[in-house]
């Protein structure tokens, strides 16, 4: 509380007996909001009670009109750190008698609503429970420490230490209310001290669901595999993680891997100045091209191998704690200025190219758990950083998971006892196009609500890649990333995952919404539950019913164009979307994802209007990775003839006699997708070859438009009747032999279509043109498309809230079910 001892003290002695409900909806549990209102009441000398209600915080006070618009003035305008208030509302109520004595906390309600539902999320330790564990972080503590447990013994070196503004959150969380009884923290009895603390209003702890200490500890263990041994030191609890933890910085410089489990699940740890260490990691996770993640031990380390703006650096310090993508310093044009600072690098060039390879940035993250903050008290190398999985599938959450699928990729287990309910990834970030825009959404910032509601509940299951599920009543609830659903471990938790958001809502849903891919997962499950009503019987507590819900399918860039018009709050003004990607079933039945569409907002309906010039699909899904044969395919589709170095090497890559019978007998898909392109064009400017991992093609040719000094034209295309022909372009390219000039060439292009095609728009309708898709997660096309429109005064807007990948994919499709619903058929 910030200001309350400022305020006057009102007349408690008051005849009338007048009393007023306000409830809070919003980020408003765990988040120290019952200990702030409490305090805030008792320096008003208020009486009354706060309660946790299923989906909102309820305060009943005995005051006047004026007392009680004071109160509430005082808790929106200055709430707890990590607080987010969506809704308010206040009226009188009957005043019980007997009247209260006092200002309480009363026990939450169970009693669930499906009003405005919010979830609590994730947040780093903060800086005040840092101090209590005895590290140094350099940092202003935010938070009132009054009274705190600093320099308490219960809290030097607990790893797990919390307060009532930081910690696990969803992570731990098994039902609504957030209630200790109601979180894996059930397990775990509180020692007297915390009790204490936990019932004292001046504590930073008081009603901290999370609280433990050395005393009532969530115990450590290490485990060596080769050695079948587990390790939890016979010392005080404080003194034993310390020498745990101190092993495992040991063994971190001799080289080793170490799995450590988490927030959201276990990751795997290298020294990052460790050449043989990263080569082994890369190694066994057969991870050859794909870049890591690094956790520095602070700011200055980040500065010294990557350039840092202030949005940047107030993301990488923030309670969310993400991964932010930061560019090389060898890839600033500042030459002088980036030279200066490689020569006190903490990472030499050779390590920094091994753990992101031939990309101009860096995934940095700093400390944001108690267990790597002490780590980083016996180290002082940045760490490669990374997720415990098997690639394609989840991060790990368990132990016997890990040492099941893992057994052979780390060299130690440092494990917990507290379960972990929910896996959750690291949130990724970008400073694009002028703005921080999100990348990846999970620990941090997911369950993530939006304030888009509808008239009847509907469920929308979102697409194959980067998946989400998305709910919409009230409100709209999105899940946190699930990856994509390409195999059994991740459909299973995506499954796991739904029954739980499910399981919070009285009522089941009356629409559900699927891709319009018949093979999806999240369309096969959409279709199962539409047909079997017993599977929502189940996850709600809804009556059984014999009413099927309502099943739709919405085109995929539809979707999109939906997710990013109703994130801007624009769906009762007309719009034009420029969607390209990699992926997606067309309404045609072709593979879309160079598009652009009209949206009409008083009819609510979308149109296609432009389309890139389709090319085949050679070798199917194969042809993503094997991109020589896409290039192939687009060359012979688009009648060039042309040969140079990259397709000399495609051929005798390629069983061409094959792929040409394939074609001449027209046994392909054709695709409109600008990803596709992009990949295309990376092989044919011989940047690349094969493909490693999703997004390859884009990553490298935005490394090597960086390092182009100099200022390019766009190649030549031509937009006729809707169709964006890329034929000159193509042709052009071929005959380039300057790799970074080509690819900055073709990126200025991509930007320059973009602008064309809003210009033919604007022509006869002034609207803003809005970009999604996943081809805007590239830096570099973003950011020249942002001082294009800004030079030509076009309104424009980029995914600020949600990604712009697949992840956005079910808020689009919720948003068309709601107005299915709302407001007749979505066309």
């Amino acid at each position: 509380m910030k200001n309350a001892d400022k305020l006057p003290k009102p007349n408690t002695h008051i005849d009338a007996k007048t009393a007023y409900a306000i409830e809070l909806f919003g980020i408003i549990q765990g988040v120290g909001f019952r200990p702030f209102v409490y305090q805030v009441a008792t320096s008003l000398n208020l009486k009354g009670y706060v309660q946790n209600r299923y989906n909102s915080l309820y305060i009943y006070l005995e005051s006047t009109l004026i007392q009680s618009e004071q109160f509430l003035q005082e808790i929106l305008q200055n709430p707890p750190p990590n607080a987010v208030i969506h809704a308010h509302t206040m009226h009188q109520v009957p005043f019980v008698t007997p009247p209260y004595s006092d200002f309480r906390i009363l026990a939450s309600s169970t009693e669930k609503q499906d009003d405005k539902l919010f979830l609590p999320q994730d947040v780093a330790i903060c800086q005040a429970c840092l101090q209590d564990m005895g590290c140094n972080t350099g940092q202003d503590i935010k938070q009132d420490t009054k009274q705190n447990s600093r320099q308490n013994p219960r809290f030097q070196d607990y790893a797990f230490t919390t307060c009532s503004y930081c910690g696990a959150r969803h992570s731990i969380i098994h039902a609504l209310p957030y209630d200790r009884t109601n979180t894996s923290m059930r397990e775990f009895k509180k020692c007297k001290d915390c009790e204490r603390e936990y019932h004292t209003p001046t504590n930073r702890r008081f009603h901290a669901q999370p609280i433990s200490c050395n005393q009532c500890a969530i115990r450590m263990r290490l485990i060596i595999p080769s050695l079948k041994q587990s390790y939890i030191f016979a010392y005080p609890k404080a003194t034993s993680d310390i020498l745990l933890l101190a092993l495992v910085a040991q063994k971190i410089m001799e080289g080793k891997i170490i799995a450590i489990k988490g927030i959201g699940g276990f990751n795997l740890i290298a020294s990052a100045t460790n050449i043989q260490a990263i080569m082994s990691l890369k190694k066994r996770k057969n991870r050859s091209k794909k870049p890591f993640a690094i956790m520095f031990k602070n700011l200055q380390d980040i500065a010294s191998v990557a350039e840092i703006n202030e949005s940047e650096r107030q993301a990488l310090l923030s309670p969310q704690a993400p991964i932010v993508l930061l560019n090389k310093h060898f890839h600033n044009r500042q030459h002088n200025r980036s030279h200066n600072k490689r020569e006190n690098a903490i990472l030499s060039s050779q390590a920094l190219e091994l753990i992101a390879p031939q990309v101009s940035s860096i995934g940095a993250i700093l400390p944001y758990n108690g267990i790597m903050h002490l780590l980083f008290r016996f180290l002082n190398t940045p760490l490669i950083f990374t997720s415990a999985n098997v690639s394609g599938t989840p991060i790990i959450t368990k132990l016997d998971e890990l040492m099941e699928k893992l057994s052979g990729v780390f060299d130690m287990v440092l494990d917990y006892d507290r379960e972990i309910t929910h896996a959750l990834d690291d949130s990724i970030m970008r400073f694009m196009a002028g703005e921080l825009r999100p990348l990846r959404l999970s620990r941090g910032f997911t369950p993530l609500f939006l304030p888009f509601g509808s008239k009847k509940l509907c469920l929308s299951l979102g697409a194959q890649q980067k998946s989400s599920l998305s709910i919409v009543y009230k409100n709209t609830l999105i899940s946190p990333y699930f990856g994509d659903l390409h195999n059994v471990d991740s459909i299973c938790r995506y499954e796991k995952e739904l029954q739980f958001f499910l399981s919070l809502y009285v009522n089941k849903p009356k629409v559900i919404v699927s891709d319009l891919h018949p093979q999806y997962a999240s369309t096969h499950l959409a279709k199962n539950l539409t047909n079997n009503t017993a599977l929502l019987d189940s996850a709600t507590d809804s009556a059984t019913s014999l009413d099927s819900p309502q099943f739709l399918q919405i085109s995929h860039h539809k979707a999109h164009f939906y997710a990013i018009l109703a994130e801007s709050n624009a769906l009762n003004n007309d719009g034009f979307g420029i969607i390209w990607d990699g992926t997606g079933l067309g309404e045609d039945g072709g593979i879309w994802g160079g598009e652009g569409f009209i949206y009409d907002s008083k009819h609510k309906s979308m149109s296609r209007i432009f389309s890139l010039k389709p090319f085949a699909l050679l070798g199917g899904e194969g042809s993503i990775k094997e991109i020589g044969r896409l290039a192939l395919g687009l060359l012979w589709s688009y009648g060039i003839q042309t040969q140079n170095l990259a397709t000399k090497n495609i051929e005798k890559r390629e069983n061409i006699s094959l792929l040409q019978n394939a074609f001449e007998s027209k046994v392909f898909l054709q695709t409109s997708s600008m990803g596709r392109l992009i990949d295309c064009v990376a092989c044919l400017l011989g940047i690349l070859e094969v493909q490693s991992y999703e997004g390859q093609s884009g990553a490298l040719l935005e490394s090597y438009a960086l390092r182009e000094r100099a200022e390019v034209s766009p190649y030549p295309f031509k937009i006729d009747n809707g169709e964006i022909d890329c034929k000159a372009m193509i042709e052009e390219i071929l005959k380039t032999q300057d790799k970074a000039k080509g690819a900055k060439r073709f990126l200025e292009t991509l930007a320059y279509m973009a602008l064309e095609m809003s210009e033919k728009v604007l022509k006869t309708k002034r609207v803003r043109v809005y970009f999604s898709g996943g081809v805007f997660q590239n830096k570099f096309l973003c950011d020249r498309i942002h001082t294009l429109f800004k030079e030509h005064n076009i309104p424009f807007y980029m995914h600020k809230i949600l990604p712009c990948n697949d992840f956005s994919i079910s808020f689009g499709q919720a948003v068309c079910g709601s107005m299915e619903q709302n407001k007749g058929d979505v066309k």
